[in-house]
């Protein structure tokens, strides 16, 4: 289940994106500074891959301590810090996503 989850983060980051488009390149300099995303739809750097994938990872991370304070294995409060985590997780990871993705536009 661990190899099929991580095969989808990086396929969902744009892995085949990244390797059939022929634009490979590590990290954006645009003018003095460095940036990870690269200000145009059309390319992806290598870097914003590994950012991506580490987002969706965290993402899934959350999903699954989410469902296993539900699961009612554990006391109350140890179950209130996981949603607690789990809700933190799943935030940080949409809003990674969505700042990436503001970034290149």
């Amino acid at each position: 289940m661990l190899v099929a989850v991580v095969a989808t983060s990086v396929i969902l980051a744009g892995v085949v994106y990244g390797l059939f488009s022929g634009v490979s390149i590590g990290v954006a300099f645009v003018g003095n500074t460095i940036r990870v995303f690269y200000p145009d739809q059309r390319v992806q750097t290598v870097a914003e891959l590994l950012v991506a994938t580490t987002f969706y990872l965290l993402g899934f991370a959350g999903l699954m301590l989410y469902s296993m304070a539900l699961s009612k294995r554990f006391s109350p409060r140890a179950s209130q810090y996981m949603l607690l985590f789990s809700s933190l997780l799943v935030v940080v990871s949409a809003l990674g996503l969505m700042g990436g993705h503001l970034s290149k536009a």
